[in-house]
């Protein structure tokens, strides 16, 4: 007698471990992509806007600062394109704001025109006195997008 009735609470039991398994496994596959794609997360800054491969670097011996992107989408990109545009750097450690230095003949020194996918497209930033140096956190401001990078 104790033979078969033990064999029901056997299958019973190791019935129920698979099923423990893959609640365990799912509750973990589900906390793991909250944080990966939850409210705390970002996605990347450009990503909205069309653009990646965000990148900011100091030039010309220091005195610019050389932002560089790539458009991924020409429709979303547009609006950073177009020339009424707002495009400024904010420089994080001391809160100063740097303009886009603008030529008598050239014009500012940024990209407008048309977006095209696979371009690489820059703005170029005044740096005062060599304010912002490398390592340094900055904000590019350009229209709606907000980057916050680290120049290099």
């Amino acid at each position: 007698m104790t033979t078969s009735n033990s064999r029901p609470i056997l299958r019973a039991a190791v019935g129920r471990w698979p099923w423990l398994a893959l609640t365990v496994v799912g509750v973990a596959a589900v906390v793991l992509a909250i944080r990966a794609f939850g409210p705390g997360s970002s996605a990347p800054p450009g990503q909205k806007w069309g653009v990646d491969e965000l990148r900011i670097h100091r030039t010309a011996q220091g005195h610019l600062l050389d932002f560089r992107y790539h458009v991924v989408d020409a429709d979303r990109a547009e609006s950073l394109l177009a020339p009424q545009t707002r495009a400024y750097l904010i420089h994080e450690r001391t809160g100063q704001r740097l303009a886009v230095p603008s030529m008598p003949k050239a014009g500012a020194m940024r990209n407008t025109g048309q977006a095209k996918v696979g371009r690489d497209y820059f703005a170029l930033f005044n740096n005062p006195g060599g304010l912002v140096r490398t390592g340094d956190r900055v904000s590019v401001v350009l229209g709606e997008l907000k980057a916050e990078l680290t120049v290099q």
